[in-house]
């Protein structure tokens, strides 16, 4: 009886082996998606002022001049664009301030006398941004080189005009004796920056 048993099983896995080693016939077809690729834009600020074109460099000397105390600068414009493929969020400007003691050692430094007497941008007011840290009275720029600097400058579109920063510089009427013929080289650095929380 094994016998058949064992004859039996066989019988049924060599039907299965068969069965399994059979292959049926189906169609198959391919294709390809081809020049698929993937790059990215720019964000690309360019600046101009009263005497220079739109540029991704630098500009030079948008702002300063010759000052005695009670005397102003004037209005001078900083317009800003961006000229890239992808829209941005905002602008952020900070500045750096190298004070140059020609005759005598000014204490405080000249940029403490030099008020802040106009700050628009895109035709309102931003010096609420500037707080007196050094606690003169009046917003300089010191306190813009100590702050944080301006924030939150709505750039967003792509190409265009621009919008212009302007600024007026006055040197203070208190600005004392010791600071003749000093003078302060001042960079503003601008950061165009594609998301809200930076």
């Amino acid at each position: 009886m094994n016998r058949k048993i064992l004859i039996s099983g066989l019988s049924i896995l060599s039907a299965l082996g068969i069965m399994a080693a059979a292959t049926f016939a189906y169609f198959s077809d391919t294709g390809q998606s081809t020049g698929n690729t993937f790059s990215t834009g720019i964000l690309d600020l360019e600046l101009a002022d009263g005497d220079q074109q739109f540029t991704t460099g630098n500009v030079t000397a948008s702002f300063g001049g010759s000052l005695s105390p009670g005397t102003c600068t004037g209005n001078k414009t900083l317009t800003l664009r961006n000229n890239g493929t992808v829209a941005g969020d905002h602008a952020e400007m900070t500045v750096a301030n190298t004070v140059t003691d020609n005759l005598l050692a000014a204490t405080p430094d000249m940029d403490y006398y030099l008020a802040i007497n106009n700050l628009t941008y895109d035709g309102v007011s931003v010096v609420s941004q500037m707080t007196d840290s050094n606690t003169n009275g009046y917003p300089d720029l010191a306190d813009w080189a100590s702050g944080t600097g301006l924030d939150d400058l709505s750039l967003t579109s792509v190409g265009g005009l621009g919008k212009d920063l302007v600024l007026d510089v006055c040197l203070a009427s208190a600005a004392p004796n010791e600071i003749q013929s000093d003078s302060v080289e001042s960079v503003f650095t601008v950061t165009l920056n594609q998301d809200a929380s930076l």
